[in-house]
């Protein structure tokens, strides 16, 4: 297999650009094989290096960046919202056509469920705490809505922007800590702890878990009761995950749920695309309910992130990962080329010969708009100059 070289991109900063103008750079001087273009996203606050005069940009809610179907999504109660730099136009669109008349790859990198925005005007879709707290911050993929609006959004892109490929990042459950607000706490939970209160009991996760069999009002009153001292004392819980999950029968039956509602809500979308998709491993078994298996088994490519400068780590989780999975050519090796992972172009060329030599022969470099513009010619050079391609 040839090795492959992609970039993580926001459209933003490609508009800004100018779309033909990057997409040229992006082919011709960088000489990547595809963008892999945000198409749905969280908020941010983006510090861009490159821009004349202000240097700032912040998106106060999460968006996605293209001009729905309306159509494909009449299963489902969520409406995607949309970012005000679509307007009356498409850029996405635009791009597309431009990616296709230069022979530069389209990626659709869409983040799912982690979405401050749609869990505040959606409540009911979002996940809940044992105690009926809404995380605010995340979809949960138990609930029915969710999975049909997450899978029309992939069919949307896949049918009206010729994307080859669907990065999925954040398809999966999250947990507590990671929230749109500042996070005030005082109570130490302990690791036991913030599993158990992460763990969502929202209508369709209840529902699903009576479907399986589980006694899901008991599991809910039982988490409570493991949960109501370490609020009252402030002492955390103490032991491994492992352990809690194995010794309570209803739990394990739980978590057992949490994890192929994941892998199938993958498989699902394949299904109904059509088209390669990419899964990023952000998150453990327990808290994103993630088994890279499993998720090498629906998807087409899983995507690890190992942004480091070292490349005896980077090799550490590359093995890490092929452990759980049988082809290395299924991975995608993400790398961060700029401080304080890449300190030079020498650094970048290490991390990847680094994949290289275990197999790997997919790269994506983050991210065209953060990264220094000299750390854009470090990514071409490496590609151009040394023995990856």
């Amino acid at each position: 297999m040839q090795t492959s070289h992609t970039m993580w991109a926001y459209l933003w900063d490609l508009v800004d650009d100018g779309l033909e103008e990057t997409v040229e750079f992006c082919k011709g001087e960088m000489g990547l094989d595809a963008i892999s273009v945000a198409t749905a996203y969280h908020t941010f606050q983006q510090l861009r290096p490159g821009r004349p005069g202000a240097k700032l940009l912040t998106a106060g809610e999460a968006a996605v960046y293209f001009r729905p179907q309306p159509e494909l999504y009449v299963d489902t109660c969520i409406r995607p919202h949309v970012a005000p730099l679509v307007g009356e136009g498409n850029p996405m669109g635009e791009l597309a056509n431009i990616c296709q008349k230069n022979d530069l790859g389209l990626i659709s990198w869409t983040v799912c469920l982690h979405n401050s925005y749609l869990a505040g005007k959606y409540p009911d879709c979002a996940q809940q705490t044992a105690y009926g707290d809404s995380l605010g911050w995340v979809l949960c993929p138990g609930v029915d809505d969710v999975r049909a609006y997450i899978i029309a959004l992939c069919r949307d892109l896949a049918e009206n922007y010729g994307v080859e490929r669907l990065e999925l990042e954040m398809c999966n459950f999250g947990g507590y800590g990671h929230a749109h607000h500042h996070v005030k706490d005082g109570v130490d939970l302990g690791g036991v702890g913030r599993y158990l209160f992460g763990l969502s009991f929202s209508a369709g996760c209840m529902d699903k878990a009576r479907g399986w069999g589980i006694d899901a009002e008991g599991l809910r009153n039982w988490v409570r009761e493991q949960l109501d001292p370490v609020f009252s004392s402030g002492e955390p819980l103490t032991g491994e995950i492992e352990e809690v999950v194995a010794g309570n029968a209803e739990l394990a039956a739980f978590q057992e749920m949490r994890e192929e509602l994941v892998t199938s809500l993958i498989g699902e979308i394949k299904g109904a695309t059509g088209v390669e998709v990419s899964f990023l491993l952000m998150g453990d078994r327990w808290g994103a309910r993630i088994r890279p298996e499993r998720m090498a088994g629906e998807a087409d490519l899983v995507e690890l992130l190992a942004y480091s400068r070292d490349p005896e780590a980077i090799a550490e989780r590359v093995k890490g990962v092929l452990k759980d999975i049988d082809d290395p050519e299924q991975l995608v090796l993400g790398l961060q080329a700029y401080y304080p992972c890449a300190n030079s172009a020498d650094d970048l060329r290490a991390n990847v010969e680094c994949g290289l030599e275990l197999g790997v022969r997919q790269f994506s470099y983050y991210n065209y708009g953060i990264a220094p513009k000299p750390c854009l010619e470090w990514i071409g050079n490496c590609i151009k100059n040394s023995k990856i391609k």
